[in-house]
């Protein structure tokens, strides 16, 4: 499976026919008939590991919500542009990594502040 196909549904929820659902790695091993660790190969391959994702400087969580809240008003044919925007924009932010000991001080200062 390409990389965009593989992004769009792991972290997403777009399917390969163009319909949003909650998926997680588990259903997704089962419609492609491998094993969760034969899914997770697929995605270190293309460099889309969720420790990798995780650990770069992309706000994914932000990017799922926004694709989500489409999903109630757009069709397959915007999702996957969007889709395809967000999996670009994903590629551009790949090498930068993130700093979780800054955004525990930020978290603290805010808390401080409240």
């Amino acid at each position: 499976m390409d990389a965009l196909t593989l992004f769009s549904w792991y972290y997403l929820g777009l399917t390969p026919e163009g319909e949003f659902q909650f998926v997680n790695a588990n259903k997704i091993a089962k419609r492609l008939n491998c094993m969760v660790d034969d899914l997770m190969g697929q995605l270190a391959d293309h460099n889309l590991h969720p420790d990798v994702v995780l650990n770069t400087n992309f706000p994914m969580a932000r990017y799922q919500v926004d694709f989500q809240l489409a999903a109630e008003k757009e069709d397959g044919d915007q999702l996957q542009a969007r889709a395809e925007a967000i999996f670009e924009l994903y590629l551009g932010s790949r090498g930068t990594k993130r700093d979780w000991l800054k955004e525990i001080e930020e978290e603290k200062e805010n808390d401080r502040r409240r």
